[in-house]
């Protein structure tokens, strides 16, 4: 087994993959409508609900997760 550090890929592809711990609370508490999405800074996933998953989306918080992930071509059809 090797350690993960941080900026390497395999590091940030566990983060944008890894469930949050407390994704079942949530999804009992969102009464099973329940989205993931990445926080801007970290990329960790947490749960929303469809609301803020709309906000997330069209509130400009994608568009901030893109640029810093790097993933321009991504931003860029979003954009488009």
């Amino acid at each position: 087994m090797s350690l993960i550090l941080p900026g390497t890929p395999e590091y940030n592809l566990t983060l944008s993959t890894a469930l949050p711990p407390d994704w079942v609370e949530a999804a009992n508490r969102l009464a099973g409508e329940y989205y993931f999405v990445a926080e801007a800074e970290s990329g960790l996933l947490r749960p929303a609900s469809a609301d803020e998953l709309e906000e997330y989306i069209y509130g400009g918080e994608y568009e901030e997760r893109l640029e810093n992930s790097e993933q321009y071509e991504l931003l860029e059809e979003f954009l488009n």
